[in-house]
């Protein structure tokens, strides 16, 4: 493999609880005759325009793109009020190096708005290691997060097929598995990844501590 392309949410941060909180206000907003939890499967791994068009068909263009950029101020929101929590997951920073050392170009391709991206690398010393202009991120422009994968391939030079791609969602890597993607590693916080497995992912970790650089070698 010659490139890795990381995921950010749910993967490098381990961060869907503030996910949950910002969606779960919002859809309450707009459904509150349902006391009902949301269901975590309505928000894991879809653009937000595709969310709010799943949670709420009614919405004009405008009033869902209010109602995503009120969900990412409550996500930030969320994340400053628990400092302890807003820190990269295990493994992380030394994966970076790691990969830095051996020469192989690495760089995040995720489905958070560029007030998102900003906040991480205003949160996170990922700096050190990704340059900012080689991140793609939901600009509008993608159709999914393969679409993004692609983006970050193309930004590497690199062909998808030699790239190694870590994602948490069903949804990425399904995408991830049918485009093509050279090796792909599944990240969880919990549970074993059976379901993640069965949809194309190689391996499964729970940290960055696991990853096996062997899985590089094509």
């Amino acid at each position: 493999m010659r490139a890795v392309l990381l995921d950010f949410n749910g993967t490098m941060f381990f961060d869907t609880r503030f996910h949950m909180e910002a969606w779960s206000r919002i859809y309450h907003e707009l459904h509150p005759e349902d006391t009902k939890p949301l269901d975590p499967k309505l928000i894991c791994g879809p653009r937000n325009e595709a969310i709010l068009r799943n949670m709420a068909p009614w919405l004009t263009v405008e009033e869902s793109e209010r109602y995503a950029a009120r969900k990412e101020e409550m996500y930030r929101s969320a994340c400053r009020s628990n400092p302890d929590c807003v820190h990269l997951v295990a493994g992380a920073e030394e994966l970076m190096q790691g990969l830095q050392e051996r020469g192989v170009l690495f760089t995040l391709a995720s489905a958070s708005p560029k007030e998102n991206v900003d906040f991480y690398f205003e949160s996170f010393p990922i700096g050190r290691w990704i340059q900012r202009s080689d991140v793609v991120y939901d600009d509008g422009s993608y159709a999914d997060k393969g679409a993004m994968h692609l983006e970050a391939a193309r930004r590497l030079k690199v062909p998808f097929s030699e790239c190694l791609v870590i994602e948490d969602s069903p949804t990425a890597v399904s995408l991830a598995k049918k485009n093509g993607a050279g090796r792909i590693v599944a990240i969880g916080e919990t549970g074993d990844g059976s379901d993640l497995l069965a949809l194309g992912a190689d391996h499964f970790i729970r940290n960055f501590t696991e990853f096996d650089y062997r899985w590089l070698n094509s």
